[in-house]
């Protein structure tokens, strides 16, 4: 993908990813993980500062350390390692806030042509899963591989 993002690391099961951000606040250390939710293999995709000094995830906290591009970048391209490692899996994911929602259908809008190079995405709308469509407020996002 042609967007700048942070270099990461995985477990062996590349079911957890690491990466640091940089910013103004410092580094702040992060974690994507991939847990099954639901056969067939349907997996959520959580996002979370990991605690400094600690082996604990704060999926609720709000880094504001000035690197959003680079972090919903790196997201995706986890999300791509992720998917190239489980092909036959599809990630789900949603915001804790409407807002939050709202900033990850801006991302998708932003990389919408390059992101159908290589996802199939849905969002869920009026209780039901549509193909995604850049104008509605989704409440949760499905994305598998191509």
């Amino acid at each position: 993908m042609e967007y700048p993002s942070y270099s990461f690391n995985q477990t062996p099961d590349a079911t957890q990813f690491f990466f640091e951000s940089i910013g103004p606040k410092g580094l702040i250390q992060k974690v994507v993980i991939f847990s099954l939710i639901s056969t067939p293999a349907i997996y959520n995709l959580a996002l979370g500062d990991v605690k400094s000094g600690t082996a604990e995830i704060d999926d609720q906290s709000v880094s504001d350390n000035g690197d959003m591009p680079l972090i919903l970048a790196t997201i995706f391209q986890i999300t791509h390692q992720f998917l190239s490692d489980h092909p036959a899996s599809t990630v789900l994911f949603r915001g804790n806030s409407p807002s939050r929602n709202r900033l990850y259908r801006m991302a998708i809008n932003r990389a919408r042509e390059e992101l159908l190079n290589y996802f199939i995405m849905f969002g869920y709308y009026s209780d039901s899963w549509e193909g995604f469509q850049s104008n509605r407020p989704y409440e949760s996002f499905l994305i598998r591989k191509k």
